[in-house]
Parts: structure tokens; C-alpha cells; sequence
């Protein structure tokens, strides 16, 4: 890492909290500064809570309660999963700018609503501002239209809600226009026909407009009908024609209606096209809209995971001629499982061959996972790069030139999902839609008399009124503002941070794929990299045994070689730490003797000088005694200082409570209940104790692994145990939960 870089370690708390120091500043000086505005506006008001009633015996049992529940708060808190640390990579997710957590507490003492600006004053106008960047990130220019929501889901539906309604939208004004009694709307057809919408019967090429097309015949209506009716305010021209395009359209007569007055038999029903790779919840947002499951059309994906091109094109010809409308194309950049980038230039262009056919639709990107590495897009001063070589120089060997030209297509798209709470590492919840006009927002308006009333409606932010949520944190907003504020938007800020995952993706798979696969292989295990080159940072790998073909088999090796390498892994590093604590200078040879399968490590010694090693002292004392517990006994105050001296660094803590206690029996149930479904998994608890040896002959033969000479136990029982066959030990999972729930183990 150069030393540009080096700021990464500022916009994190750290897996290890080395940045404690930091947003505890933050955190309470927002604290502080919220309590000084509150105890400053209008100092002249009474004071509601005294100091007398704070003496209160309520009042005391009250915040007692609190505390304590606040601790037990914490305590359940520790069982959540570490998505801080570099040690765990089990989703989409890692840790969050350490100045977004510090905006979310801040803005969350405010408690701002952003469904309208009266309620937020602020947040809101954070909100807009993230759109607008969002919107210049994938490259949309000219009045856009985006917002905050909930999650990729809700910017999925919002972007499908819209292509629906503006599907059928050219229909609506046709039918607005005839009840204006107007006598021409002209209208651009793909193919470049002109004709007059108020004459046209057929219903196909209505279905078949343009985007741009579609959304200016709301404009052309106000202008066409205020040449009819020149005596009318604009205002009531506006309010006339928004009102009869709601009426006739698929938002004002509901689904069953629609189609049922449109009663043309010579339309099929439409189709959404979702490549394989997308993610689920587009089966939920075409159901929501009450289109049904069966109107989606998976396209099937190329060997790298992408929408397959030559298929989708033969899907929209054969739409073509069964005259079947597409809802929307949906495209992927940064599939969930895979992080697969669709093509997205080749779509562009197949979408500019199916207009000239008279075959147009709406096009919507989910860039959840991948909208953010488009900052790579952008040098320091913000302009869009023209080469991918400009990339490279932070990336080593990516992007690759078709994932250049993909993510430099982006901009053709009619909207775009993106996630903040994602690869922006800003806290949840924090998606994002933007859309390319702003006038889509028209089509999913609803009015809301009892914020706004007339003019008042245009002259301020109300977001509520053209998306789906009401209320909505104005904490987000200000998370992803302020995270931007200190983040740039391009390669010094998440550029930089991003091209740094993207290359240890490329490190990860260079140590999988050229040293550990060979030495898999002799072992007869295949390692095969199913995404290489990967399309962003992340990429995908299958492990299996050689000549398998059964799934459930090679589901079943994956926890085996989990506890074979995290356990080979803990013995070497007990050998380096216990090396340096005897004075020895280690150096570690991984497979030494090539394909000799026994011989993983080996870990070779030259004098040094003694040391104070962290922990060595620790390792000859780290048993546990399986005896049963005497619970009536307390620990002497000398055995709980022992224990403390053996937290040696200022990151750890020791909490000891009594098992009588909340904090104890939250401890004993999380115990349990982590215990019983660890055993619930035979094929996990069988590999976990592959490497326990239970006979003195077993441990002279394999001299590897646990055993029970290990545990702890006083002599007598060691030998007893050792003397004992395996079989003579019974259900060991059983005896385990047991011993666990009774407190004797």
C-alpha cells in the first residue's frame, strides 16, 4: 500500500477498533451539540423533568431498567455476525465509513422525516443532492429524477412500477387527447414513422414508443390542448389533462379494467426479461404490480455468468412476431452471487436493432453491487476516463476492455439501481434509484392534500408524493451525504477504496488458483475458478473431489476442509508464537515436500534472541476441564486476576457476571442454543472431530490432531480414557448438548 492510500485506515472504525478514539469524538460531540440545542431553544420554557423528579423512586427504577436491558442489549449484540473483520467474507457486505456512522447518529438525534421537506428541512435536501451525484456517477446529465430508498428491492419495484405504467402510457394519450377533442397529437415511432396519435387504432406501435417518446406527450397534451382552449389558466390546463391521463391509464383503472376495456386480442400479455443472474426480488416487484410470476422471461447466461446476447435476441424476435410487449429489459452490473457484469454496450445495441424492427422497451440496470465501482470511471477532479488504461494504474489488470465499454454504457440505460449500504459502506439502510428523465416520477404521482395544497406543491421538495414509502429516515440522507463530503466520488475516494478490493480479489485468486489448487489436486480435490477474470471484486470458486458427481458430496467437503485448514492453521500459528517465546527465530514452509500428501507445513528454527511474545505464555495453560462445574463455589478474586492478565491486548476485554444474573443467562441460553445446532449437522460435527484421536494408538500413529491427552483431565482419567475403544464413547453430540445444558461442561 503507497502512502496515498494509507488514508483507508482514516474512513473505518477498524476490525480491531484502532479508530475508537475518532468517532467517539464524533459521536459525543453530535451528542453534546444536540443537547446545547435543545437546552437553548427558548431558554425561557419550564423545565419538564426536575431534579426533583429524578429523585423519584419510579424515576430510578425506571432508568435502572433501562441500563440493565441495555446491557442485555449489548450482550445479544455480540452474538451478531463480525462483518468488520478482514475474517469474514460470508456476504455482500463489510464494514461502514466510520464518518457515515458518525453523520446516521448524528442526523438520528434530529429524527428527520424525508417524505417531505417541511418535516426535514435538511435531510431532505441531503437527499436530493446524493441523488443528483448518483445520477452523475452513472452518467446521466440534463434534469434527473432519484432518491433514497429502503433497498435495491424497493428501487427494483419503483423502476419496474414506472416502466409499467409507462408502457402503457401512450394509450392513456390517445385516449386523453380524444377526450379533449383534440384532432392531432403527432408522435415519433422507433422506426422513425411519424403519426397521429389521436387517429391511430392499432394498439401495437402505442406499445412500442420510445422512452423519450412516451414521456413528451404529457407536454404535448398541455400544449395542444392550450391552443384549443386559450381561454384557460396554464395551471387549469395542467390540472385537466393530468387528471383524464390518470383516469385512462394502468395506474387509474387498475390492471383488471385496463385490459379488459382494451380488449385486443391481437396483443399478447407482456413480458418483463430478467437474466438468470438476477436478483429475487424481481420475481416479487412483477407479482406486487399484479402482472403475475409468468410474465417473467429468464435469459439464459453465458459461460461468465452474463445475459446471453445471441439468446435474448432471439427472445425479442420471437416477441416480435407475437406481437408481445416488453415491460422492461433488466440488466445486471455486479450479479449477487457471481458479480457479473451483463454487457451492457451489446444490450444498447441490440436495443437499437429492435427499435428499427418497431420493437422498443424500457431499460432498467441493477448496479446494486456494482454503481459504486464506477468511481473508478472518474479521475480526481471528477472527469469521466477515457481509456481503461487510466483504471489500471489503481487496479493492476482491470477492468478488461468489455467490462470498460459495460460499465461505460451505463448512461443508455432508462433508470439505475444502486446501493449505498453496499459499496458505498454506509449503515442500513440505504439503497438508491435514479432515473434518466425526471418527468418518470409523473407517472407514479399521488397527491397528498394534507402536507401540501397547490402552488405550495411545486415550489417545495415533497418527495412522498412519486415513490412508494412515506415516511423515511432523513438519518440515511445524511449518512450518504456526509460520506460523500469526505469519500470523493471518484479514484481519490471510493476509486481508491474500491481498486484495493478489486486487487485483493486478484490476490486471492492468484493464491488459490496457482498455489493452493496444484496441492488440492494431488490430494485428488479439484479447485476450478468458475469467474476469472473477474467482472468486479469478486469472483467465484467450486471445490469438489475428483470423478464426484453428486452434489450433496460435494456440499459435504466444504465443512471437512473448513475445519481441516482453520485447524492446521491455529497448530502452526501456536508453533510461530511458542518459537519466538523459546528464543528460536521460525520460518514457515508451506508443503515442502510437494506432493507428499502428509506433510502440509513445516516450520524450521534458527537461534534468536528471547523475546516477550503476546499469548506465548498462554499456550502451555489453554485447556479446558470437562469435569462438572461446582457452581456453588465462586471463583477466588486471585483466579479472576489471572484471567485478566491474560488479556494482553488494550482490544480485548474480560467480562465475567454471575450465572444467576440476566447477562449470565443470556450468556448459558446463546451457549445452548449455538451448541444444539452445531450437532443438528451430522456431516459438520463429523468433520469438526475427524481430527480427534481417541486411542493412545491413534495419537502414536497420526501424531496429529486433538486428543484427549489435551483436555486437561488428571492422570487416571487420561489413561482410562486412552484404554477405551471409540465405539465405548456413544453419541458424543448428545453427551455434549447434554453436559452443556446441565452446566457440567
Amino acid at each position: 500500500m503507497n502512502m496515498d492510500e494509507t488514508k483507508l485506515y482514516s474512513w473505518f472504525l477498524g476490525p480491531k477498533a484502532e479508530n475508537a478514539d475518532m468517532l467517539e469524538r464524533l459521536v459525543l460531540e453530535a451528542l453534546r451539540d444536540c443537547v446545547f440545542w435543545r437546552r437553548n431553544f427558548h431558554p425561557e420554557d419550564d423545565i419538564i423533568i426536575t431534579e426533583k423528579v429524578k429523585r423519584e423512586d419510579a424515576f430510578q427504577d425506571s432508568q435502572a431498567l433501562v441500563r440493565q436491558e441495555f446491557l442485555a442489549l449489548l450482550a445479544n449484540l455480540k452474538r451478531d455476525i463480525p462483518f468488520y473483520s478482514p475474517r469474514y467474507i460470508g456476504h455482500m457486505l463489510g464494514d461502514q465509513l466510520l464518518p457515515a456512522i458518525a453523520a446516521y447518529f448524528a442526523a438520528m438525534l434530529h429524527n428527520p422525516n424525508n417524505v417531505t421537506l417541511e418535516a426535514s428541512p435538511i435531510t431532505t435536501r441531503y437527499e436530493m443532492e446524493v441523488a443528483r451525484q448518483l445520477a452523475g456517477l452513472m452518467g446521466y446529465s440534463g434534469e434527473t429524477w432519484g432518491h433514497i430508498t429502503s433497498g435495491g428491492t424497493l428501487a427494483n419495484f419503483e423502476a419496474l412500477w414506472v416502466a409499467r405504467n409507462l408502457k402503457y402510457f401512450p394509450i392513456a394519450a390517445r385516449d386523453a387527447a380524444r377526450a379533449l377533442a383534440l384532432e392531432e397529437l403527432p408522435a415519433t415511432l422507433p422506426a422513425g414513422e411519424t403519426i397521429n396519435l389521436v387517429t391511430a387504432d392499432d394498439n401495437w406501435p402505442l406499445l412500442n414508443f420510445d422512452t423519450d417518446e412516451a414521456l413528451n406527450l404529457r407536454s404535448r397534451l398541455y400544449t395542444a390542448y392550450a391552443r384549443r382552449r386559450s381561454d384557460l389558466p396554464q395551471a387549469e390546463i395542467k390540472k385537466q389533462v393530468d387528471r383524464l391521463l390518470t383516469a385512462y391509464g394502468i395506474s387509474g383503472k387498475g390492471i383488471q379494467r385496463f385490459f379488459s376495456e382494451l380488449g385486443d386480442e391481437k396483443v399478447a400479455a407482456p413480458l418483463a426479461l430478467v437474466p438468470a443472474t438476477a436478483h429475487y426480488s424481481m420475481q416479487k416487484v412483477i407479482e406486487a404490480l399484479g402482472l403475475g410470476k409468468e410474465q417473467i422471461k429468464m435469459i439464459p447466461v453465458d459461460g461468465h455468468f452474463r445475459t446471453d446476447v445471441g439468446a435474448l435476441r432471439e427472445i425479442l424476435l420471437r416477441c416480435a412476431d407475437e406481437r408481445r410487449p416488453i415491460l422492461a429489459l433488466v440488466s445486471v452490473l455486479g450479479s449477487t452471487e457471481e458479480g457479473a457484469v451483463d454487457q451492457i454496450h451489446r444490450l444498447v445495441e441490440l436495443q437499437a436493432e429492435m427499435r428499427k424492427q418497431g420493437l422498443a422497451f424500457y431499460h432498467h440496470c441493477d448496479a446494486a453491487w456494482g454503481g459504486y465501482i464506477r468511481t473508478l470511471f472518474f479521475d480526481e477532479q471528477g472527469r469521466a476516463v477515457k481509456t481503461p488504461s487510466a483504471i489500471r494504474e489503481i487496479t493492476q489488470t482491470w477492468p478488461s476492455d468489455e467490462v470498460f465499454q459495460s460499465f461505460s454504457a451505463v448512461h443508455h440505460a432508462d433508470s439505475v439501481t444502486i446501493d449505498p449500504h453496499k459499496l458505498g459502506y454506509v449503515p442500513y439502510s440505504c439503497g438508491a434509484i435514479v432515473f434518466r428523465r425526471e418527468e418518470v416520477k409523473e407517472l407514479i404521482t399521488t397527491e397528498a392534500p394534507y402536507i401540501f395544497d397547490g402552488e405550495e406543491r411545486r415550489d417545495r421538495p415533497f418527495i412522498g408524493r412519486h415513490i412508494l414509502e412515506g415516511s423515511k429516515p432523513g438519518a440515511a440522507a445524511a449518512a450518504c451525504w456526509f460520506a460523500h463530503r469526505v469519500v470523493p466520488l471518484n479514484q481519490s475516494g471510493y476509486g481508491l477504496l474500491i481498486g484495493a478490493s478489486i486487487r485483493s480479489a486478484q490476490e486471492l485468486y492468484y493464491r488459490l488458483g496457482q498455489e493452493l489448487a496444484p496441492e488440492l489436486a494431488r490430494e485428488g480435490i479439484i479447485l476450478r475458478i468458475l469467474t476469472w477474470p473477474p467482472d468486479t471484486n469478486i469472483f467465484c470458486f467450486v471445490v469438489n473431489r475428483a470423478g464426484n458427481k453428486s452434489l450433496t458430496e460435494m456440499n459435504r467437503i466444504n465443512p471437512f476442509l473448513r475445519e481441516m485448514y482453520i485447524g492446521l492453521g491455529c497448530a502452526l500459528e501456536n508453533l510461530m508464537v511458542a518459537a519466538r517465546g523459546r528464543g528460536y527465530e521460525p520460518r514457515l514452509v508451506l508443503f515442502p515436500s510437494g506432493g507428499k500428501q502428509s506433510l502440509v507445513a513445516r516450520v524450521e528454527l534458527k537461534p534468536g534472541g528471547a523475546a516477550e511474545v503476546q499469548h506465548y505464555r498462554a499456550i502451555g495453560e489453554r485447556h479446558t476441564n470437562r469435569s462438572a462445574y461446582d457452581r456453588a463455589r465462586d471463583l477466588a478474586p486471585a483466579i479472576i486476576e489471572t484471567f485478566n492478565k491474560q488479556a494482553l491486548s488494550r482490544n480485548a476485554t474480560l467480562l465475567s457476571f454471575s450465572a444467576g444474573a440476566s447477562e449470565g443467562k443470556i450468556f448459558a441460553e446463546g451457549t445452548i442454543e449455538a451448541t444444539a445446532g452445531y450437532i443438528a449437522e451430522p456431516k459438520l460435527l463429523k468433520d469438526s472431530h475427524h481430527w480427534f484421536r481417541y486411542s493412545l494408538e491413534e495419537v502414536n500413529e497420526k501424531r496429529d490432531g486433538l486428543s484427549v491427552i489435551g483436555l486437561g483431565m488428571p492422570e487416571w482419567q487420561t489413561r482410562v480414557a486412552l484404554s477405551l475403544p471409540e465405539s465405548w464413547l456413544g453419541d458424543f453430540g448428545k453427551k455434549w448438548l447434554e453436559a452443556t445444558e446441565n452446566g457440567d461442561g
